[in-house]
């Protein structure tokens, strides 16, 4: 496994994570529908790309 994709994937984990906690953050302020939706698909986005990453090297 090389280790650049090892941790390409764990950082993208991480910053996927942190988009999506601080999603969740927002929700509980003043913020609209629309730009929320748009963080969360980009959360969930950098989350699922580590993750493929990360299996990729597994297989």
């Amino acid at each position: 496994m090389s280790s650049v994709k090892y941790y390409l994937g764990r950082a993208l984990q991480l910053i996927g994570l942190a988009t999506i906690s601080a999603v969740v953050l927002m929700f509980f302020t003043q913020m609209s529908m629309e730009p929320l939706l748009i963080w969360s698909l980009i959360g969930a986005s950098e989350f699922y790309g580590g993750t493929w990453l990360l299996g990729n090297q597994e297989g």
